[in-house]
């Protein structure tokens, strides 16, 4: 599947309207449903930067702890 930033953006904007639109807040109301947005993308990035660094030169092979003893 192959999706243009200008296609990213178009969707985005459609789905800013649909959620701001009050019958679709009532829909979604009624139907007991709550909707909450996190963006992972940091939290994914942080932990793949966090996994490819090597804090052994920094800390030798007992690891982090033994620098705070």
């Amino acid at each position: 599947m192959n999706v243009t930033v200008d296609r990213l953006l178009e969707i985005e904007s459609e789905r800013e309207q649909t959620m701001s639109d009050p019958s679709f807040q009532n829909w979604m109301k009624d139907l007991g449903v709550s909707v909450v947005y996190k963006d992972k993308e940091p939290v994914l990035r942080a932990r793949d930067m966090n996994a490819s660094y090597d804090f052994s030169r920094l800390f030798g092979k007992s690891g982090l702890m033994s620098y705070f003893q």
